[in-house]
């Protein structure tokens, strides 16, 4: 199957992405109903590049859509912007980790992309698939920055090929770039209810 051919392609939501990415939580999120989503990706597949740390189409694509209608989960800190931090973990059997989140305005959305897997990236270490499609949205991306960087712990979980994580090789200089990114930035602080 041609891996452009959108009249034969099947997109879907992983149940991973649905429920991370809910409205008033700590990760972006879209206004919309996840088959309007979905027709954005494929208004804008033929834009798709490799995703971080890829070198073509077959494994990972991050697909630039209209932000109109997001919501980013990103915060620009500074001397007043009070931080909070907290064990936390993305799923039951992954590693847990410190999560710094910020409580302040999120940024403006003047981007947004949404991150898709192949079928065959997402079974890789241990990894399952949520339906019967070729390609499952695993990520929705937005903020100030066109290409914001990849947090370096998702890297780092990535290239290790930890619980969770898809092996990819990052250079220095994408690590470093994240790092800097990252370095002013903390995610929006959510009170769990």
């Amino acid at each position: 199957m041609k891996n452009d051919d959108l009249s034969i392609l099947k997109l879907g939501w992983s149940t991973f992405a649905a429920d991370r990415h809910l409205p008033g939580g700590k990760h972006t999120w879209y206004e919309g109903t996840h088959e309007e989503l979905l027709d954005l990706v494929r208004e804008g597949w033929p834009r798709r590049k490799p995703g971080a740390g890829r070198e073509d189409l077959t494994q990972v694509v991050v697909v630039p859509v209209e932000p109109h209608r997001f919501v980013g989960n990103t915060i620009q800190v500074d001397e007043n912007t009070v931080l909070k931090a907290h064990l936390d973990r993305r799923q039951k059997s992954e590693d847990a980790f410190i999560r710094v989140s910020a409580q302040g305005p999120r940024e403006k959305s003047a981007f947004a992309s949404v991150v898709l897997y192949s079928a065959e990236t997402l079974t890789e270490n241990n990894g399952t698939r949520s339906g019967d499609f070729d390609w499952e949205v695993v990520c929705l991306l937005a903020g100030a920055a066109e290409t914001e960087p990849m947090d370096p712990l998702t890297m780092a979980r990535n290239m290790l090929e930890k619980p969770g994580g898809t092996y990819a090789p990052y250079s220095a200089r994408e690590f470093a770039e994240s790092i800097y990114f990252w370095s002013c930035r903390a995610t929006a602080h959510v009170d769990k209810s």
